[in-house]
């Protein structure tokens, strides 16, 4: 009886240690594969951006600059109305001078309402692009990154036209998302990205895509940025287009 006990139970450990073995081929067997997604995934993000290397300049001499910048991204709940007309404001300011009266009342009425559409067409967009161009322009001018760089007011031109026109590459330089943000109580932050990419115009080859995060150095109220919304927007555009440009000047 004590010899078939023991049977029994030496038959149920010998089970239970190749279960064991089991569980931990299977559990190694997941941390390698949850391992390679994570290591994955942390390659996919990092290779969202493009850096410059040193022969990235190499035998580029003439550059054309286009700019865009995105129509501001608001929120239209009753709690952040304010916010969303004084960033719609914020857009229009440089014309506000001009157009007085009718065009606030017009952003105004569009926040009520929610129409993103409505807001797009009373904003002036260039002033915004003037700013980052001519900041990461007069950066890379002094550091003699390039023989010609050119701003083009027209966007319409594709790569075969610019080309043509003796370019070597195309910088594109985007204001991609312009925001006002409650952070506590009365306090609103203001932040700003802007993007950069490089493209080779012989090749369609993109060797430099970047983006720059700026924010305002401190927190205001709505009434703040109401009078001086402009010139700490028009600060941070001008740094994020410098920062842009050092990728150039310190490469050399």
């Amino acid at each position: 009886m004590k010899n078939y006990s023991f049977r029994i139970n030496n038959i149920a450990f010998v089970r239970g240690c190749r279960f064991g073995r089991t569980v931990r081929v299977l559990l190694f067997g997941f941390l390698c594969v949850a391992t390679g997604l994570f290591l994955t995934s942390c390659a996919a993000k990092g290779s969202r951006e493009t850096y410059l290397k040193n022969i990235s300049l190499l035998h580029i001499s003439k550059v054309a600059i286009v700019a865009s910048v995105s129509a501001p991204k608001v929120s239209y709940s009753r709690a952040e109305d304010n916010a969303a007309l004084v960033l719609a404001l914020l857009f229009v300011s440089p014309v506000l001078a001009v157009v007085g009266g009718p065009t606030e009342a017009a952003i105004r009425s569009s926040v009520d309402h929610g129409h993103a559409g409505e807001v797009k067409k009373h904003v002036d967009l260039s002033h915004f692009e003037e700013t980052v161009v001519q900041s990461f322009m007069q950066a890379l001018k002094k550091g003699d990154c390039f023989q010609t760089t050119e701003y083009l007011t027209d966007k319409s031109q594709n790569l075969r036209q610019l080309s043509a026109k003796g370019y070597d590459a195309v910088i594109r330089l985007s204001v991609r998302e312009i925001s006002l943000k409650r952070v506590a109580g009365d306090n609103v932050g203001l932040d700003a990205y802007v993007r950069g990419q490089m493209e080779y115009l012989s090749s369609g080859k993109i060797v430099w895509d970047r983006e720059e995060y700026v924010m305002s150095p401190d927190l205001h109220s709505l009434d703040y940025y109401k009078e001086n919304g402009l010139k700490e927007l028009d600060s941070m555009l001008e740094k994020a287009g410098r920062n842009l440009a050092y990728d150039f000047v310190y490469l050399k």
